[in-house]
């Protein structure tokens, strides 16, 4: 029993390792994802004058969701706090509908400013990940992470699902 939680761990810290030790690959300067409208159009959950919120094509967990501001602008700083509270209004509303869609009970929010942050879109966004009770570990938290990004992206049949629970809870 010790061996094996011995080997579990090795092989955790060296996949968190890995994941945080790896280079983050350049920004393209010529593409944002955000600013696509076949991502917007398959993935959005909601939009005002100001935001938009997706639902990401590979969750780390169910219900995790990205808030953008509509304007193209890569970093924190360069919005405005006319958008900034705009933002702040939606995550609010996303919180609403997870809960309602998901049976979630709290949330982590993350924003990662520039490619040295791990920043792989350029564009400023908010990654919303909701959780539940008992959902209180960091190390597994952070090997749903990494195993995201390793993963194919959810099909469109999950994606269009899962996008009109989330506007219908809105």
């Amino acid at each position: 029993m010790k061996k094996t939680l011995f080997v579990f761990l090795g092989f955790l810290i060296l996949g968190v390792g890995v994941y945080f030790l790896t280079p983050s690959p350049k920004l393209s300067k010529d593409y944002c994802a955000f600013c696509d409208p076949k991502v917007l159009t398959a993935q959005k959950i909601y939009e005002d004058d100001t935001v938009i919120a997706l639902y990401t094509h590979k969750p780390v967990m169910p219900g995790h969701c990205l808030i953008i501001p509509k304007r193209h602008a890569e970093r924190f700083e360069e919005i405005t706090d006319h958008e900034s509270a705009y933002l702040s209004r939606a995550i609010k509303k996303i919180d609403q509908a997870a809960t309602k869609v998901f049976g979630t009970t709290s949330y982590l929010l993350l924003q990662k400013n520039g490619a040295e942050a791990g920043q792989t879109v350029p564009h400023v966004h908010f990654h919303y990940f909701p959780k539940q009770t008992g959902d209180d570990s960091s190390l597994k938290f952070l090997l749903k992470m990494y195993i995201a990004n390793l993963k194919k992206p959810i099909d469109s049949s999950e994606m269009r699902e899962v996008c009109e629970k989330m506007k219908k809870a809105m």
